[in-house]
């Protein structure tokens, strides 16, 4: 059974949504709070994070060396366009709209983990296109499902002159609202993502706001709280963590509804209780038993596929 860690002051119909799964409200303690808010200021530290990396939070999946095995369901439409913010690397893209629906539709951008790629999502692991067939055939609101190939990235300005996040912002949104085959309205969009894609899928929404963003759902976000235990893959250095982390800026969160889903024995669970406390108001915070795995992230998703689509369709 789930552990109830606190009430959620969200609406009833918010929490009635959440199976199986407790609901996070505002308040960890001030000891959390405290080790949230000093990881701004420690601007002095002297790190070299890569002697630290074996005892960072492990986002490091297991490199997918062939192409995903695509589930059933709703066809995938596929593509790619080559990207000046990934330095002219060819960037591949798929697309999933539910069967039976015709017309324009709005969109979530899928932002995917560290060593998997555009259709993991898709994958027979984690299979979004099926819940989001279900969720379309119970008569709910449709909407399409999008995601790019994003490499190693972990969504913000690397040394090496690439940028994920300006990939999907500059290139990939306006992409997918030219495509007249896809049909799809970019005008209020949710972000979905897991592992280094809900670190990404945080940041975009912070960076974009609403009422652009209609909703966030991420599962499992690498999120560091100690500027002293971050792996090189995800910062360059202790200026580009201070530069590109999240602690700090919840604020950005207050007017976007934000659900987080992450299991009891996930590595980045600490991480992540202390940067949801410092939100204002409190997102809907569910966990159950299970790790940093395709498990859990799939039992997650019928909740976070129902709580954007609920959102996008207000």
């Amino acid at each position: 059974m789930p552990r109830l860690i606190q009430p959620n002051p969200a609406p009833e119909r918010d929490r009635a949504r959440v199976r199986r799964r407790t609901v996070l409200a505002a308040g960890f303690g001030t000891a959390a709070l405290g080790l949230a808010a000093c990881t701004r200021d420690e601007r002095s530290t002297d790190v070299e994070p890569r002697k630290l990396e074996a005892q960072a939070a492990d986002d490091e999946l297991p490199a997918e060396t062939t192409p995903p095995q695509i589930a059933s369901g709703p066809p995938l439409v596929t593509g790619s366009f080559v990207s000046a913010k990934m330095r002219g690397r060819p960037t591949r893209w798929a697309v999933v709209r539910p069967d039976g629906v015709t017309g324009r539709m709005p969109v979530v951008v899928v932002l995917h983990a560290l060593n998997t790629n555009e259709k993991s999502i898709f994958s027979s692991k984690l299979e979004i296109q099926k819940v989001l067939q279900s969720y379309v055939d119970a008569g709910n609101a449709p909407f399409a499902i999008a995601a790019a190939d994003a490499g190693r990235n972990y969504y913000h300005p690397r040394a090496d002159g690439t940028d994920a996040a300006a990939m999907v912002l500059d290139e990939f949104i306006p992409m997918l609202a030219h495509n007249r085959d896809l049909d799809v309205s970019t005008d209020r969009i949710g972000l979905f993502g897991w592992s280094m894609g809900g670190y990404g899928a945080l940041r975009l929404a912070s960076l974009l706001g609403a009422p652009r963003v209609a909703a966030v759902a991420v599962s499992s976000p690498a999120l560091w709280a100690d500027p002293r235990n971050f792996p090189p893959r995800a910062f360059d250095n202790l200026a580009d963590y201070q530069a590109h982390s999240l602690f700090g800026a919840q604020n950005a969160f207050a007017k976007i509804p934000l659900m987080i889903s992450i299991g009891s024995s996930d590595q980045f669970f600490t991480y992540t209780r202390q940067w949801a406390a410092g939100l204002h108001p409190p997102a809907a915070f569910g966990t159950a038993a299970g790790g940093h795995t395709n498990r859990y992230w799939r039992s997650a998703l019928p909740d976070q596929v129902e709580f954007l689509g609920r959102n996008l369709a207000r």
